[in-house]
């Protein structure tokens, strides 16, 4: 019993001293008259609201009104580039305005410094 309750503490402790794995994600939002605005990918770990809250928060600074952000992930930069592609043409033939906007969480934090 000590011998597993030991184990358990152990394997805690080297769970929290891992860093978490880093998602892949692009945040995209629609805006009005039939546009769409996506962001660059980006590596981060992390959480999705806080994601969702940043893209929101650029958008409102640059006068851009939306509809409630998402941030889609993907296990690696290849997936989501695909995914982000597939959300850029299949708007585009929806006829959507699409507008790539060259935001990550890194670079809006280095702006606003």
């Amino acid at each position: 019993m000590r011998v597993l309750l030991l184990a358990g503490i152990l394997t805690g402790a080297l769970l929290a001293a891992t860093p978490a794995a880093a998602d892949w994600r692009y945040c995209l939002a629609r805006g009005p008259g039939r546009t769409v605005y996506l962001s660059a990918p980006f590596s981060t770990v992390a959480a999705m609201p806080s994601l969702d809250a940043a893209f929101g928060r650029m958008l409102d600074r640059t006068r851009r009104a939306h509809d409630p952000v998402q941030c889609p992930r993907a296990e690696d930069a290849n997936a989501l580039r695909a995914m982000r592609q597939t959300a850029l043409r299949y708007n585009r033939e929806d006829g959507e305005t699409v507008v790539e906007l060259d935001w990550t969480p890194d670079r809006d934090a280095a702006a606003k410094q």
